[in-house]
């Protein structure tokens, strides 16, 4: 799970040269691939690549590398970040959605906690996003990835709810997929301090 691919230094960006070593790493020791092969072969060489929020960086610095090595990748659009500053345009999402593999997924229409939310509003706002993204860019949007996506953010009627929309729902858990969570897709969040470790 990336955010930001830029210099910034916190916990929600990697650098782009960064980005690049941590991608070519795969290339020589992993298969990128999409979640229902990820989910079919069961290999722990596999590995899904996702895009939260999505920065306009990530267009800038991951879109053409991704492209170039012809690797399947999610960008989880939350709606109301879309075309403002900072973050993916609408020309943008379509390009990268055209020109690559890259996958339109959902992360709500608003970025907040779903914990808090009452249950009717937050059914009401996952299927607005899935049909607003559906309809803009023309492609079926099957996957959904929480804000924050902790259990603290998300209670279990909020994961329930989210799997009665979509087909995949993606945490932040930073466990093994595991065929006992059904379609709840586990995630690590990858920033320069946890690029640093993993890559020692």
């Amino acid at each position: 799970m990336f955010h930001n691919v830029n210099d910034d230094h916190d916990t929600y960006s990697i650098t782009k040269d960064h980005f690049g070593e941590f991608v070519r790493y795969l290339s020589e020791n992993k298969k990128v691939v999409d979640i229902e092969t990820l989910i079919e072969e069961k290999d722990p060489d596999n590995v899904v690549i996702t895009f939260d929020d999505v920065y306009e960086s990530v267009y800038h610095n991951a879109y053409p590398l991704l492209k170039e090595k012809g690797y399947p990748f999610y960008l989880f659009v939350c709606n109301s970040y879309l075309d403002k500053e900072n973050y993916l345009n609408s020309d943008m999402l379509k390009e990268m959605l055209k020109g690559s593999k890259a996958i339109l997924g959902s992360h709500r229409y608003r970025h907040e906690l779903s914990r808090f939310m009452e249950e009717k509003d937050l059914a009401k706002e996952l299927r607005d996003s899935k049909k607003e993204l559906e309809e803009a860019f023309g492609t079926e949007v099957k996957d959904f990835a929480f804000p924050y996506g902790s259990m603290y953010a998300c209670s279990e009627s909020n994961i329930k709810e989210a799997c009665s929309v979509f087909g995949h729902v993606f945490m932040t858990y930073a466990i093994p997929y595991n065929d006992e969570y059904g379609n709840i897709i586990p995630r690590i969040n990858m920033n320069d301090s946890v690029y640093g470790k993993e890559m020692k």
